[in-house]
């Protein structure tokens, strides 16, 4: 028996409510670059403080949501739109109410991926996505068949962290990034 569309948003929010939290407590005060669009949010906020993280999330899957439409589907377009508009908004909002202090980097870029990863996971389990990588991955996916979603989602996180470690000069920050990332993949 299919479940109803009301249950399946009420699982979307929950996971994009796990994936803010993830990112907000671990990631972000940490200096941790979680690759993707959300990686490229924080590069793109450190040189223009004045925008949010989620804020530009969204500007930077307007494309990927055009090609989503075209080569995907609007049902799974739908889904994912509400997840990236309700994630980037928890990112947001909690940013603004509360500043997590940051902690041990090994234990942010474990229990952060380990967060994250779940909310992604759950998300891709209701054929929705946070966009990004995910939705990249779901695009590259059509090509590509025999590789999975949490693999591809590895190497674009990978090449972004990489990215975040050139632009920052700071690779020890990139390596606890792609400890986070082989996590989060695992979870996916």
């Amino acid at each position: 028996m299919k479940r109803n569309v009301l249950t399946q948003y009420l699982i979307i929010t929950a996971s994009c409510a796990l994936y803010a939290v993830g990112f907000n407590w671990m990631f972000d005060p940490n200096h941790i670059s979680v690759g993707g669009f959300t990686g490229l949010g924080q590069i793109i906020n450190y040189l223009l403080p004045g925008l949010p993280i989620g804020t530009i999330v969204i500007i930077l899957n307007v494309p990927l949501f055009v090609l989503g439409w075209r080569f995907i589907g609007k049902d799974f377009l739908f889904s994912s739109i509400y997840a990236t508009a309700v994630s980037s908004l928890m990112i947001d909002v909690l940013a603004s109410l509360y500043t997590f202090p940051a902690m041990d980097p090994i234990l942010a870029c474990i229990y952060g991926g380990i967060v994250v990863g779940i909310g992604c996971g759950m998300l891709l389990h209701e054929s929705a996505t946070t966009g990004g990588t995910e939705m990249a991955a779901r695009l590259l996916k059509l090509k590509f068949q025999g590789l999975s979603i949490g693999n591809l989602c590895l190497a674009l996180d990978v090449a972004v962290t990489l990215g975040y470690a050139l632009c920052f000069r700071d690779l020890s920050r990139a390596m606890y990034g792609i400890v986070a990332l082989y996590i989060l993949s695992l979870l996916i």
